[in-house]
């Protein structure tokens, strides 16, 4: 085969693979990519009654993203989305950079003017779904971002927005601020715990990779016992059996909350609130 012919062969297979790529990309232009759970739910509000397509990228059973690790399917998945919307104030920090520098994505950060600076981003809980005032920032920048690629859904996103945050209004007005002690074996309920007048004696970080071990829990309960403390908080997740522990040693009730952080939790974000609220107060009450 001659020189020329070899080159003109390669030269229309590339060719040939640049347009599917760009054509791929125009035919998933609807596409909104979102990088986890909470923020995907917030996104769903948003965007109802819209033909916006959108996508969770990491696993339904990851829970927060502290320790996540992008894989090539994510990379296929930020490749072939016009847009990312992140929780932000610092969650998806560790693998963000990745996807920014490999992609021509659109962010839509849901965390913007929450945080003042860069300092406040790392030394605060970045948990922010959890809190019902700040939830609506996120309702807020996320219906903004949008609006902005999809002028002619302008009435529809605003007026999902309005809907979400009534509703937000409606069951923060519910909230119980009777000053109480817990202990939380999950750092998500910082804001839902302390918007509800709730003094965290002890909050334990508990996931896949971290657990508390044998002294840290003699620690805890001997803190359970000498501080009066009315309830234990934790989700139904690994964290569970170590509260169970620790109340069978102290004889302090466990309380189990929803962090909207996985799929087999509500996907009303307004209803799992509600019922947060709920059993907040009936640990108040008891």
């Amino acid at each position: 085969m001659s020189f020329f012919k070899k080159f003109f062969i390669i030269f229309v297979s590339i060719n040939i693979t640049l347009c599917f790529s760009s054509c791929k990309k125009a035919e998933n232009s609807n596409i909104i990519l979102t990088s986890f759970y909470p923020v995907y739910i917030i996104a769903q509000i948003i965007t109802e009654n819209t033909d916006i397509q959108l996508k969770n990228m990491a696993h339904p059973q990851t829970g927060c993203l502290h320790d996540y690790q992008l894989t090539s399917t994510d990379m296929r998945l930020i490749n072939d989305a016009s847009v990312l919307i992140i929780n932000g104030a610092g969650m998806e920090n560790d693998f963000m950079q990745k996807a920014i520098d490999n992609s021509n994505i659109k962010i839509i950060d849901s965390s913007n003017g929450l945080f003042k600076n860069n300092d406040d981003i790392n030394s605060n809980n970045s948990h922010i779904w959890t809190s019902l005032d700040m939830v609506k920032t996120q309702a807020e920048n996320i219906c903004d971002g949008l609006k902005q690629i999809y002028p002619h859904y302008s009435d529809t996103l605003e007026n999902n927005k309005a809907n979400f945050i009534k509703s937000v209004d409606k069951i923060e007005k519910l909230q119980n601020t009777k000053p109480f002690k817990a202990i939380s074996f999950n750092e998500a309920f910082y804001y839902m715990l302390t918007e509800n007048g709730i003094d965290i004696t002890a909050e334990i970080e508990i996931d896949e990779n971290v657990t508390p071990t044998a002294r840290q829990m003699a620690d805890i309960s001997n803190l359970a016992k000498n501080s009066d403390i009315d309830a234990i908080f934790c989700a139904d997740d690994n964290g569970i059996v170590f509260a169970n522990t620790l109340s069978r040693e102290t004889g302090i009730p466990v309380y189990i909350l929803d962090p909207l952080t996985y799929t087999n939790s509500s996907n009303d974000y307004i209803s799992a609130m509600k019922n947060n609220i709920s059993i907040i107060s009936e640990a108040k009450n008891k």
